[in-house]
């Protein structure tokens, strides 16, 4: 009887520890998972200008019209990596591109250099069809 109260006992305790550690790290990755914005939510945090606001797509994209206060930095570019290095990785980053894909692939690439990032679901297609302006 002693014998099965203690083995019951170290399974109890043994099985409570096992499922801390398995909850733990999945509520810490939550906490740390990117986000997609939605354009009212990106125009509303970019207002704020806390975060850093980046265009991946190309200059040609650029020119023909982005959001206001963004700098320009080409996911697609053989030398993406080293203007990627200008970015202040104490700050938070907002990317867009024309319709999330560009972004979304900048922003895991991000997160992954310990940056926090969030995008524009749908990009600057989805700012424009919101009613939201660019400019020139």
């Amino acid at each position: 009887m002693k014998h099965a109260f203690l083995l019951a006992f170290s399974a109890l305790v043994l099985s409570t520890y096992a499922l801390g550690q398995v909850q733990a790290p999945v509520q810490s990755a939550a906490k740390a998972a990117p986000q997609e914005l939605t354009p009212s939510e990106f125009q509303r945090i970019a207002a704020l200008g806390t975060h850093q606001l980046i265009d991946v797509r190309t200059p040609q994209e650029f020119s023909s019209g982005h959001i206001a206060g963004a700098i320009n930095i080409d996911w697609t570019a053989a030398n993406y990596e080293a203007s990627f290095s200008r970015i202040d990785a104490s700050r938070p980053v907002l990317l867009y591109c024309h319709s999330g894909g560009r972004s979304e692939q900048a922003l895991e690439h991000l997160v992954g250099k310990g940056y926090r990032v969030q995008h524009l679901e749908g990009g600057i297609a989805a700012w424009r069809k919101a009613g939201f302006v660019v400019v020139k």
